[in-house]
């Protein structure tokens, strides 16, 4: 995922206007690293083609992880913000057990 923009980029974008303003856009690592996550619940979204990286150890160790595919990603910020609403509200009740 280097050429192009990360699409997580125009995600965090329209997040507030989507009804979503506690999700958030983390970019590390020059744009290497990019995750985007929300506090209550503590969920971080990872795009599947993205390498695994050190950073969601130390600063996520508590969340749960969902992988997005590409086919999550690639219809637009809309229709992936669309899908994120839909996981925080099926892991509203999550918690973190470690």
């Amino acid at each position: 995922m280097t050429e192009e923009p990360h699409p997580f980029h125009a995600v965090a974008a329209s997040a507030a206007a989507f009804g979503l303003g506690d999700l958030e856009l983390k970019v590390e690592n020059d744009g290497a690293y990019v995750r985007l996550f929300q506090a209550t619940p503590p969920l971080f979204f990872k795009h599947r083609k993205d390498p695994s990286d050190p950073i969601d150890r130390r600063d996520f160790n508590q969340f749960k992880r969902i992988l997005l595919s590409e086919e999550d990603c690639n219809q637009g910020p809309e229709t992936t913000l669309s899908l994120i609403k839909t996981l925080l509200v099926q892991f509203a009740d999550y918690e973190a057990h470690r």
